[in-house]
C-alpha cells in the first residue's frame, strides 16, 4: 500500500518564471486550438494576450514572494509589528516550571540566591488501619488512614504510604551573603524576604497535584585543604594562594554563569533550547551550568591536584592534603565519610541523600608558599578578603536580561494594487489609456468595445487575486474579526468601464454581492483557522463533527468562535499547560477568578466551553417562582415560571408560559439561554400604533419562548439593546464549566490535632485488604461538570469529553471524572414540595468556603472547618444519567427511555388508576 506523505520542500519558482508560463500557456493554446491556429508568433495578438496575462502572473508571484511582514503591514500606518499576529519565540517556546532543572533556574533567578535545589519530602507518612469489629458504622467504617502509626484499640495497621508530590526547596545564599554572620539581623531578614520570595514563585509556578512543604536554606560542609606549594619566580604570591583557593571553591560549589541571548546565539544554541524552560528575569541559565552546580557527592584529592597544577604561576606541588573539619558551621559534629578507612586520605565521599553545599574552610586551610626553597610570607587576611571581592563579581550578571528575539517590522507594500493588462497592450489596439481616435470609424470603435469587454474578465480575476493577497493578513489572522474571506478589488484605471458594463456606478456592489453569495465564511474561515491550528500541531475536528452531527449544522458557527479563542490564548497554554493555580493569599482571586490551573484552561478551550473560570455554576442570574392564583385555596405549587436578570437586577427576559412543575420550568430554560446567545433569535416588532419598539424570543418554529417587558421609542433602541443581551448572554449567562480538585491538597494539616478525622474515605474488603490505588491523595484529580447541560447530558458528547480530558492530563495523574445533577434542587420523595439543596450547589458553598480559608492560611489547614465536609462531598458524587424506564414485559418500551449498563439511571412504573401495573 502506497504511504501517502506531504512533501517537505514545495516551493518553486514557476509563478516568476515568465518564460515557463509563456511555453505551458503555448502548450494549451496547441492542444486546445491547433487546428484552427497555427501561428504562434509574437505579431499574433492572441501570444500578445499570453504574454501580458504571463506578466501579470509574474507580477502576482513576485509579491507574493514578499516578507510576510510586509505582506501583512497595514496600510494606515504604514509597518505592523509582526507580534500583534504571531507570537514570539519567549512567549511560544518557553514554559513554567515543569522538571527540577526548571525549578532550579526560577529560585537562583531570585536575587541574594546562589543556588537552589528542590527535593521530595518523605516526612508526611500515611498509615492505612483496619477495624476488629464485627459490625461497622459511617463513624466506624472498616478502614481509615492516619499520621499516625498506633491509631485506636479497635483499629489494626495494615500498610502505610508516603505523600508524593511534597517538596522541600532549599537555597544558598549569594557570597555578599555568606559574609554576614549567622546572628546578624540582616542576614536574618535577608533569609526570611529571601524564604518569601521562593514561597511566592513556587506558588506562581506549582505543577499540578503538587506543594510546597518547607523552603530552607541549605546546610554548610566545611573542609580544609593543606599543602605546600613552589611558585615560578615571576609570579606574585598572594595572587596565586587567591586563585588556588577560589577555583577550589568554585570547583566544589560553582557559580552559575547566567548569559545573554547575544552570547547563546553566538555559541550555536538553537532557538527551540534557548527557550526551553521558564522565563526568567536575570538572563539565561543553560541546563550544563546547573548540572555543573549540583551538590557533589565526593571530593577527590586528585582534582584538587589537578586545579592547582593548572593555576597560573604554579610550577610544581610538593604536598598536598585535605580532610573535614571538626564541625560545621551549625555546631554539628561532621557526619562520617562514606569511604573506608585506607582511601579517606585520597577521597570524602557523602551517604546517600546528602543534601549540603561544600565550603573551603579559609580558617583552617594553609598553603605554604615558596620560591625554590625560600618560603614566602602571605597575609591570610588579605587573601580572605581579597577572596571576597572576587566572589561578588559573580553577583553582577544579575544585571543581564531575558530577551526575546525581536520580530522585524513590516513595510506596507501595497501589495493589492493592480493595473489593468490592457493598458500594456500596443496602442493601436485602441484600448489602453489613449483610447482610438475620433476619426476612427463606428465599426473600429466597436470592436475595441469588444476587445476590452472580453479582457475585463481577466482583469477583474486578476484584480480579485491581488485583492486577496492585500488581505492576506485579515485572513491568515486567528481572529474573528469581519465576516467575508472572498475580496473583490476595484477595476479603476480601465478606460471606458462605463461602456461595457451595464449600471458601472453599482458594478463593485453587485460584483461584491455575487461573490458574497458564493463565500460560504463559516466553512472557509474554519479551514484557514484549522490550518493555523495545524501549524501548532492541534486538532479541532473531532469536536467540530461531533457537534454537528448531535446539535446541528448551526454549531458550526460556534465552532468557529472557539477555535479563534484557542488561537489567541495559544501562547498562555502552552506556557501554562502544566501549571495548577494559585492559592497563596486571597489576592489571587479565590472566587469568580481565572486563577485556574493550565489544564483546566485547555480543557475548557478544547470542549468549547466558553467560561473557564472558578465560579458558581447554579448561575445567579435566572430564578424559579410559582404563580400564585387568585384562589387561595389552590397548590401554590402547581406552576412554575422563570425569569433572567441583568447584573443590576433588571428583568431581561420572562417565560412566556407556566409550567406544571419547576424541573420542566427548567428544562425549558437552558433552550431559552442558548437560543438568546444568537442576535437572529430576537424578534424585533413595532407597536400596533408604530409608534414603539419591542422585542421577544423565538425559537426556530417562531414561537415566543421568552418575553421582554419594555418599549423602546427608537428602533435603534432596541437593536442596540438586543446587541448587549446577546453579549451578556453568551458571556455571562452560562450553565457549562467545570471544577478540578488537586486531591493532594485536600490531606489534613500534619500537625493539626483532629487530623486523622479529616481524612478521605478509603475502600477497604472484609479482609482488611485495600482497594487500589491505595493512595487517594498523590497525583490525583477530581474533576466536576455539571450533568444537567444540553451538551453535558448527551452521553455520546460525555465520551468525546472524558477521552479529551484524559488525553490532556498528565500521563502520571490518575483522574476521576463526574457529571453531577441538577443545578436547583433534587427531589427526595415523589413529590416537589421536599426538595434539598442540589450536590452542585452544595459542592459550590464548601468549595468557596474552604479554598477561602485555604488561601487566607496556605501554609496551616488545622483550623479550616471546612476540608472534612468538602472531602465527604466529593466521595459522595454520583454521575447522572438520563433516565430510563424497566418497562413491563407486555409494554413496548420507546428507544430514548431504554436501560444502557452503566449509562442510565433508573425510573420507575408509575401506577394506574385502577391499581394494577
Amino acid at each position: 500500500m502506497e504511504t501517502l506523505t506531504i512533501p517537505k520542500h514545495i516551493d518553486n519558482q514557476d509563478d516568476r518564471d515568465y518564460g515557463f508560463l509563456r511555453q505551458v500557456g503555448l502548450q494549451h493554446i496547441e492542444a486546445m486550438s491547433s487546428k484552427l491556429w497555427t501561428d504562434y508568433n509574437t505579431h499574433d495578438p492572441g501570444i500578445t494576450f499570453l504574454e501580458v496575462l504571463c506578466y501579470a502572473i509574474t507580477d502576482l508571484g513576485y509579491r507574493i514572494n514578499a516578507p510576510i511582514p510586509d505582506l501583512v503591514a497595514e496600510p494606515i500606518s504604514g509597518t505592523k509589528n509582526l507580534k500583534d499576529t504571531f507570537p514570539t519565540a519567549k512567549e511560544i517556546l518557553t514554559t513554567k516550571p515543569i522538571s527540577e532543572r526548571d525549578y532550579r533556574k526560577l529560585f537562583i533567578d531570585v536575587p541574594g540566591v546562589k543556588n537552589a535545589f528542590i527535593r521530595p519530602n518523605r516526612e508526611q507518612k500515611v498509615f492505612m488501619h483496619c477495624s476488629l469489629k464485627d459490625e461497622v458504622t459511617p463513624n466506624d467504617p472498616k478502614g481509615k488512614l492516619s499520621y499516625e502509626n498506633d491509631f485506636l484499640p479497635d483499629y489494626e495497621k495494615q500498610n502505610e504510604f508516603m505523600l508524593q508530590g511534597l517538596n522541600n526547596i532549599f537555597f544558598e545564599m549569594d557570597s555578599n551573603l555568606q559574609q554576614l554572620e549567622k546572628e546578624d539581623p540582616e542576614r536574618i531578614a535577608k533569609v526570611e524576604e529571601i524564604i518569601k520570595v521562593i514561597r511566592e514563585t513556587y506558588h506562581a509556578n506549582r505543577n499540578l497535584c503538587e506543594d510546597l512543604v518547607k523552603v530552607e536554606e541549605v546546610g554548610e560542609y566545611e573542609f580544609q585543604v593543606c599543602g605546600d606549594i613552589e611558585i615560578e619566580k615571576t609570579a606574585n604570591a598572594h595572587d596565586t594562594v587567591v586563585e588556588i583557593l577560589l577555583r577550589i571553591q568554585e570547583h566544589v560549589s560553582p557559580s552559575i554563569k547566567r548569559y545573554t541571548l547575544a552570547q547563546l546565539l553566538e555559541e550555536g544554541e538553537t532557538t527551540d533550547n534557548i527557550y526551553n524552560g521558564p522565563i526568567l528575569k536575570h538572563g539565561f541559565i543553560t541546563d550544563e551550568e546547573l548540572e555543573n552546580a549540583n551538590i557533589q557527592t565526593e571530593i577527590r584529592l586528585s582534582d584538587l591536584v589537578q586545579i592547582i597544577a593548572e593555576t597560573p604561576g604554579v610550577a610544581s606541588i610538593r604536598d598536598i592534603s585535605m580532610m573535614s573539619c571538626p564541625c560545621n558551621q551549625e555546631g554539628e559534629e561532621a557526619p562520617e565519610p562514606d569511604c573506608e578507612p585506607q582511601e579517606n586520605k585520597w577521597k570524602i565521599c557523602f551517604p546517600k541523600g546528602f543534601d549540603k553545599v561544600l565550603k573551603l574552610c579559609l580558617n583552617n586551610s594553609v598553603i605554604n608558599v615558596f620560591k625554590d626553597v625560600i618560603p614566602i610570607n602571605i597575609d591570610q587576611e588579605k587573601i580572605q578578603n581579597d577572596l571576597q571581592e572576587k566572589f561578588k563579581e559573580f553577583n553582577t550578571s544579575l544585571e543581564l536580561s531575558y530577551d526575546d528575539i525581536a520580530i522585524p517590522d513590516g513595510n506596507y507594500l501595497n501589495s493589492g494594487e493592480y493595473h489593468s493588462i490592457q493598458n500594456d497592450l500596443p496602442t493601436i489596439y485602441g484600448i489602453g489609456e489613449a483610447g482610438l481616435s475620433p476619426k476612427e470609424p463606428v465599426e473600429r470603435h466597436a470592436q475595441a468595445l469588444q476587445l476590452k469587454a472580453y479582457l475585463t474578465f481577466f482583469d477583474q480575476i486578476l484584480a480579485t487575486y491581488f485583492s486577496h493577497l492585500e488581505n492576506i493578513g485579515k485572513l491568515l489572522s486567528g481572529n474573528m474579526h469581519g465576516s467575508q474571506t472572498y475580496y473583490l478589488d476595484q477595476l479603476t484605471d480601465i478606460k471606458n468601464l462605463d461602456k461595457i458594463i451595464k449600471n458601472a456606478a453599482d458594478y463593485d456592489e453587485d460584483a461584491n454581492a455575487a461573490l458574497g453569495n458564493l463565500d460560504d465564511f463559516i466553512s472557509r474561515k474554519g479551514k484557514l483557522l484549522d490550518h493555523l491550528l495545524a501549524r501548532f500541531s492541534e486538532n479541532m475536528n473531532d469536536y467540530v463533527f461531533l457537534m454537528i452531527d448531535l446539535f446541528g449544522l448551526e454549531t458550526k458557527e460556534a465552532s468557529l468562535w472557539h477555535k479563534a479563542k484557542l488561537l489567541e490564548e495559544y501562547a498562555d497554554l502552552g506556557y501554562n499547560r502544566g501549571k495548577a493555580f494559585n492559592f497563596n493569599g486571597t489576592q489571587h482571586g479565590v472566587w469568580d477568578t481565572l486563577n485556574v490551573s493550565g489544564l483546566q484552561h485547555r480543557i475548557a478551550r478544547l470542549l468549547g466551553i466558553r467560561d473557564y473560570s472558578r465560579r458558581d455554576m447554579t448561575s445567579y442570574y435566572y430564578e424559579f417562582y410559582p404563580e400564585l392564583d387568585s384562589d387561595p385555596s389552590d397548590d401554590p405549587n402547581d406552576e412554575w415560571r422563570w425569569r433572567i436578570r441583568h447584573t443590576d437586577n433588571t428583568i431581561m427576559f420572562s417565560s412566556s408560559k407556566h409550567y406544571d412543575s419547576m424541573i420542566e420550568a427548567e428544562d425549558e430554560l437552558w433552550k431559552t439561554i442558548s437560543l438568546a446567545w444568537d442576535e437572529a433569535n430576537y424578534d424585533l416588532l413595532p407597536t400596533e400604533d408604530g409608534t414603539k419598539w419591542y422585542f421577544n424570543l423565538i425559537d426556530k418554529s417562531k414561537e415566543v419562548v421568552a418575553r421582554h417587558i419594555q418599549y423602546y421609542p427608537d428602533k435603534t433602541d432596541a437593536e442596540a439593546t438586543i446587541k448587549e443581551y446577546a453579549a451578556f448572554m453568551f458571556d455571562k449567562v452560562t450553565d457549562e464549566g467545570l471544577f478540578l480538585f488537586e486531591n493532594i491538597l485536600l490531606r489534613p494539616d500534619v500537625e493539626d490535632s483532629q487530623a486523622n478525622e479529616k481524612f478521605m474515605e478509603i475502600c477497604v474488603e472484609e479482609d482488611c485488604e485495600q482497594c487500589k490505588p491505595q493512595d487517594p491523595y498523590s497525583f490525583r484529580v477530581t474533576i466536576v461538570l455539571p450533568g444537567w447541560t444540553k451538551r453535558f447530558s448527551n452521553l455520546d458528547f460525555r465520551e468525546f469529553a472524558e477521552d479529551v480530558i484524559r488525553a490532556e492530563v498528565p500521563a502520571h495523574i490518575l483522574t476521576r471524572i463526574c457529571w453531577i445533577g441538577s443545578p436547583l434542587k433534587e427531589k427526595i420523595q415523589e413529590d416537589e414540595e421536599n426538595m434539598e439543596p442540589s450536590q452542585m450547589k452544595q459542592l459550590e458553598e464548601l468549595y468557596k468556603k474552604w479554598l477561602q480559608l485555604k488561601m487566607e492560611s496556605p501554609q496551616d489547614q488545622s483550623g479550616n472547618t471546612f476540608l472534612k465536609p468538602l472531602v465527604d462531598l466529593l466521595h459522595k458524587l454520583d454521575t447522572v444519567y438520563p433516565a430510563g424506564t424497566l418497562h413491563d414485559c407486555n409494554v413496548d418500551g420507546e428507544a430514548g427511555t431504554s436501560i444502557i449498563l452503566n449509562k442510565s439511571s433508573l425510573g420507575e412504573l408509575k401506577k394506574k388508576e385502577n391499581g394494577s401495573e
